[in-house]
């Protein structure tokens, strides 16, 4: 086995950061310990997410690193790897040939070291593998990959299931079980806010009380009776953290903002009574990273809020609005929903690019004509006004849209979409908009109509079980999401074409082809005769063409 290998590693702040001048560093090869493995890199796919790691560096919530330029970290999560050495400790498990994927979401007690940004990633030619991806609180991250299943695909397995987990988003319908709970209304309020009964081993342990009046206390202290009540004069610092957050008719909007701002992981916050009809700033980088939930009813009755509207999927039969739907991870949100029999009846795809649209289009069209679908694309750009644009918008759609699904990570851009949702209407915020971004959204359409905002970053491994199952019971092929390959020393230029949406579509390096060309799917069979008899009928990567790859641009070995 060879000592040496090439890799990308991260510096700082910057694509200039990224390996030494453009070019990938040669490493020793590292050398597991009795209970580590080693692993080759097969393909990693590269994701606006690495994009993101590279400008941000250290900022970066996911790096652990204090100063990269003397701990860098090697990016990459979109991994597909197979054995070469495992520890003697772990030899029992693992053996030399075994090959998987990697669920890049690593947990070790509950704290977060995810592969690619805590853990050196798969933009190298070999990776080691600790306990933490082994043995972490959900047992292995890896995952076993079938033989026949090409590592160029098997690479889009994560993006794909991103955007499958998307649509799994499960919100809890009552206050968290032995969490921390903020009540708040105005000085003065006379009402009674009731909140259901509970018993004794459900509901908040802790309940902190802002101007609660006396009848509203006892409503709680008969709700959740062996809850700890505490009250406090002001909004609590950054270190104080709420499962669920219920603003009883606070319509100070300052401080309402302000204690909105309060939540833990996975919080609740409930709107309850009378709320106006005008945009108020929510922290849209928490539904998306912090799996926030902005809720609310009307009336005095707090339970309603919970439970209502709680769905992720497209509504079946409904009209869905797709911002950035042509992109490379809006293209699999488009397919989802063209090709979902439950899905919806009238699909509007926006875009920024004619030649995205068109591909896209064109090969959706049978799917389209196959369920009957109403389908639309339309891309900004062409019409002379933001007004133009959104009147052809809401032309499709006179009674608004049940889900609008926001694939640009534009602030701007979602709060135009908002006025859009009908009522009990969804909007995924699926694109990465950065925690502590705020949008302005209606608040007495959150009360009055059920509109919800939900988002999700990443997925979990029972997530990237479900859709390996689906790609290799042929339920899915992510063939149709890979527009352009990759070797190891085309690596920088195709990140950089990441981030410039260069392709249609996602990029996968062979780090093992190091000479490999960044090539389009469109370009690929110019690059040798035998590749152009490999593609499917319908043009797509194959497993011979991947064999067909290697064999002219370097075969991985151990």
């Amino acid at each position: 086995m060879k000592k040496k290998m090439l890799c990308w590693p991260l510096f700082g702040v910057g694509f200039e950061n990224l390996g030494r001048n453009r070019q990938p560093c040669e490493w020793d090869i590292p050398r597991p310990g009795p209970d580590e493995l080693l692993v080759r890199i097969d393909a990693i796919g590269l994701c606006f997410s690495d994009v993101k790691l590279i400008r941000a560096g250290e900022k970066h919530p996911r790096v652990i690193s204090k100063d990269l330029s003397r701990d860098p970290v090697i990016p990459g999560h979109e991994a597909v790897m197979t054995v070469v050495e495992a520890g003697e400790d772990i030899a029992d498990r693992f053996r030399p040939g075994d090959r998987f994927i990697i669920q890049a979401d690593i947990y070790v007690n509950g704290v977060g070291y995810a592969y690619g940004y805590a853990i050196n990633g798969g933009m190298a030619q070999y990776s080691l593998l600790d306990q933490r991806v082994l043995n972490g609180d959900e047992g292995c991250y890896l995952l076993p990959l079938a033989p026949e299943t090409p590592a160029g695909l098997a690479a889009l397995i994560e993006p794909w299931t991103c955007v499958i987990a998307s649509y799994m988003i499960e919100h809890r319908t009552a206050p968290r079980t032995g969490g921390r709970m903020l009540v708040a209304m105005a000085v003065g309020t006379p009402d009674e806010f009731t909140f259901g009964t509970a018993s004794a081993a459900e509901g908040p342990a802790e309940i902190d009380l802002l101007s609660v009046n006396a009848a509203t206390r006892a409503a709680l202290v008969r709700a959740f009776p062996t809850a700890r009540f505490r009250d406090i004069d002001a909004p609590p610092g950054p270190e104080v953290r709420y499962d669920d957050i219920v603003l009883c008719e606070l319509r100070d909007r300052g401080l309402a903002e302000s204690l909105a701002r309060c939540g833990a992981q996975d919080a609740l916050i409930s709107f309850v009574g009378r709320y106006p009809n005008e945009g108020w700033a929510f922290d849209v980088g928490s539904i998306h990273y912090q799996g926030w939930l902005y809720q609310g009813c009307e009336g005095r009755d707090v339970r309603r809020a919970y439970g209502r509207n709680v769905r992720s999927r497209l509504r079946k039969g409904g009209t869905c609005w797709l911002l950035g739907g042509a992109g490379a991870m809006g293209q699999m949100h488009t397919q989802l929903a063209v090709e979902a029999p439950d899905g919806p009846d009238r699909i509007l795809v926006t875009d920024v690019d004619d030649t995205r649209i068109a591909k896209l289009s064109a090969r959706l069209a049978p799917a389209i004509q196959a369920r009957g679908i109403e389908f639309k694309a339309l891309n900004p750009k062409s019409f002379p006004s933001p007004d133009a644009f959104n009147a052809a918008v809401g032309e499709f759609a006179p009674g608004g849209y049940d889900d609008i699904v926001m694939l640009v990570p534009v602030v701007p851009i979602l709060n135009s979409a908002v006025p859009f949702l009908a009522d009990d209407g969804l909007m995924n915020i699926f694109a990465g908009i950065p925690t502590g971004n705020d949008a302005i959204l209606d608040v007495g359409a959150i009360v009055r109509r059920g509109v919800r905002h939900i988002g999700s970053s990443g997925s979990r491994t029972h997530h990237l079980r479900h859709t390996l199952h689906l790609v290799e019971s042929g339920q899915i092929n992510p063939a149709s999401a890979l527009a352009a390959v990759g070797g190891m020393r085309s690596l920088w230029e195709g990140i950089n074409g990441v981030a410039d949406a260069r392709f249609p579509g996602k990029t996968v390096v062979f780090p093992h082809c190091e000479e490999l060309p960044l090539t389009s799917m469109d370009d690929l069979p110019e690059l040798a005769p035998e590749i152009r008899d490999t593609l499917s009928p319908d043009g797509f990567y194959t497993i011979e063409t991947e064999k067909a790859l290697f064999r002219r641009f370097g075969t991985p070995e151990s």
